[in-house]
């Protein structure tokens, strides 16, 4: 869920890249013991919305009312009670029951039996308390007559023992705004939306985004896709980035074969405005569902951005059909939200998943070799910012805990490389008629969405499917720690090392994350920005080293100081939303004449050690690294 989330954060020099993403469904109740709750969006005062909860008759005489401290795909507590206000229980007739505050997710009630409904106020975790703490995309956002991002796990709780009961939920909402979701649909109008969900966890595995209508949908075979957009300017509109989305899936649908069994699929893109994104630290991405991804991009990128960021996180939220949604554990399955219990394979329920994200393209031709190939040792020099240690299943399974949570962003990094060695030495342990997709499918094909395996077992359910070499790859390199040597698989596969052009992430860098220029003080003491390196870009805009770089299209910099900083941050994480053709104006002193540059963003690379391919492979090497891309 963490998708993609991918975070983006731009210290001046670091550029930090994370997904996330979520799980999983299942189970069904009888009418009877349906939970009904009722969201007014046409009540919000100080971005708080008043929600009702009705129970099923009670026998107990009391029972827990639970907000979730954490969901399926996060990773880490996130305590969404907190965001919650003003909670009362009532009877029958109206009267007060007692609540017991047990700790700031979960409530007592005394007289359970008695219990008839219970109200509370849901704050948004865009401005609720701490709620930068809350990644953008799996929070809520109130805004009054525009837009209503619900992802409501923040905002709909459950009764002890009762998280397998249905529910129906109802909500009031403005007649301007329309109401995008793959929830069930009981029935719509113009003011009231009614919803039902099999269980709780349909509920939460199901956001809503409640807007002014900006969406496309269409048939992508046996698949309803749907693309629904809030753009604050109106600038971005749902029918422009239909072609990219169809031909992604496409592609997606032709990788995965008979795996995807997913009847529709709903892309859910909330673009934010630069202020607003600050809240976060400029975090950016997707949270994915079982079907349906949320998406949080800022509104000040460019069409080119947005569509290629489209594809390289909805990919990734898309596999997740596969696993956890088709493959998960009973950890998963059965997922305790207030007391997690977690499961030891994250190296396949993200690391497969990205893994699968980045292969793709290649296989189905989106991309060439040498972009797949810079993707990888992209992976490769990322995952030396974790610790090259650690067990995968122990960090896993002790993933909401230090030293795990630290390292979790290790499981996009060193959790795709593991998937591609394993891929790599399937494919040559089989003549490269099998590989860890196929893995994946028998997997799919014996549990499905209603059936978990046994946490303990995957592991030597695979090996049994697969090869002895196979099971000494997970005993030294996902349950043990031995570091991988990366280069020996990529010999396999006839790939070696050598200098390769990297696309820079943005005009602003000279190499990896390193800036084209430094503060540095003039002889009045006062600190500059001085031109010291260029790229390709940079070079034909008409920078020169040396110039004193004074502002970005029309705006100057601010006094370079830690007061200014966040400014001046701001001014610079706009470049990321560039496209090639973007046209720029750099402001610059030189011999104390200021010139006003211009030219465009174009694709700027710098020269890093890289991955190429072996003239002197033998032809059996170079079958085995088609038979690995292509098959």
């Amino acid at each position: 869920m963490k998708s993609i989330l991918f975070k983006f954060i731009l210290n001046f020099s670091a550029l930090i890249l994370f997904i996330s993403c979520a799980s999983l469904r299942n189970s069904n109740l009888s009418i009877s013991k349906t939970i009904h709750a009722n969201i007014n969006l046409n009540s919000i005062k100080d971005d708080k919305v008043q929600i009702t909860i009705i129970p099923p008759p009670i026998t107990e005489k009391s029972t827990i009312f639970y907000i979730p401290q954490i969901v399926p795909g996060t990773y880490e507590y996130s305590n969404f009670g907190r965001f919650i206000e003003n909670i009362q229980a009532f009877d029958k007739k109206g009267n007060l029951l007692k609540l017991i505050s047990i700790d700031e997710n979960s409530w007592e009630i005394l007289g359970a039996n008695r219990l008839a409904k219970i109200t509370y106020l849901a704050n948004d975790t865009f401005d609720g308390p701490n709620g930068n703490e809350i990644y953008p995309m799996g929070g809520t956002d109130f805004q009054e007559g525009r837009i209503y991002l619900l992802n409501l796990h923040s905002m709909i709780g459950y009764f002890e023992g009762r998280k397998e009961n249905a529910y129906k939920l109802s909500i009031n909402s403005p007649k301007n705004l329309e109401a995008f979701t793959s929830l069930s649909v009981i029935s719509k109008s113009d003011s009231l939306d009614v919803f039902d969900a099999k269980r709780y966890f349909h509920i939460i595995d199901n956001p809503i985004l409640y807007s002014k209508p900006n969406a496309i949908s269409f048939d992508l075979d046996e698949i309803k896709v749907g693309l629904a957009i809030y753009s604050p300017t109106d600038t971005h509109q749902a029918k422009a980035y239909q072609p990219a989305i169809e031909k992604m899936m496409k592609a997606q649908k032709a990788f995965l074969g008979d795996a995807n069994d997913t009847s529709s699929y709903d892309i859910l893109l909330h673009l934010m405005d630069m202020d607003a994104l600050k809240y976060f630290g400029g975090m950016m991405g997707a949270l994915e569902h079982h079907t349906s991804t949320t998406v949080v991009f800022a509104d000040a990128m460019g069409p080119g951005e947005i569509t290629q960021n489209l594809i390289d996180v909805v990919s990734h939220e898309f596999f997740h059909t596969l696993t956890p949604l088709n493959v998960h554990s009973e950890e998963i399955h059965n997922f305790e939200y207030n007391r997690p219990l977690m499961s030891k394979h994250l190296w396949m329920y993200e690391g497969t998943t990205e893994y699968f994200a980045n292969l793709f393209q290649i296989n189905q031709g989106l991309i060439e070799s040498s972009d797949f190939y810079n993707r990888i040792i992209e992976k490769v020099n990322l995952a030396k910012n974790y610790d090259d240690n650690m067990s995968f299943t122990e960090m896993s399974a002790g993933i909401v805990n230090e030293p795990y949570q630290s390292n979790y962003g290790n499981v996009y990094q060193k959790g795709t490389l593991i998937n591609m060695c394993l891929d790599i030495l399937i494919r040559e342990k089989s003549g490269g008629s099998k590989g860890i997709l196929w893995v994946m499918k028998n997997l799919a094909k014996k549990y499905g969405k209603d059936i978990p395996f046994k946490d303990d077992q995957l592991i030597e359910e695979i090996i049994s499917m697969t090869y002895a070499e196979v099971g000494e790859f997970f005993d030294n390199h996902i349950i043990g720690t031995t570091p991988i040597d990366y280069n020996y698989y990529f010999t396999k596969v006839g790939l070696i090392n050598g200098e390769v052009e990297m696309p820079l992430r943005s005009i602003i860098f000279s190499e990896g994350t390193k800036l084209f220029f430094s503060s540095q003080p003039n002889p009045s003491g006062e600190l500059q920005f001085i031109v010291n390196q260029l790229n390709q870009s940079i070079e034909k805009i008409g920078l020169q080293i040396g110039d004193v770089l004074l502002g970005i299209n029309g705006e100057l910099f601010p006094e370079i100081n830690q007061e200014n900083s966040e400014k001046i941050n701001e001014m610079l994480t706009k470049s990321f939303g560039w496209d090639e053709d973007k046209e720029i104006t750099l402001t610059v002193k030189r011999n104390d004449e200021t010139l006003n540059l211009t030219g465009k963003v174009g694709n700027p690379t710098y020269p890093e050690t890289g991955l190429l391919e072996d003239p002197k492979a033998d032809v059996n090497i170079i079958n085995l690294r088609n038979s690995w891309m292509f098959k």
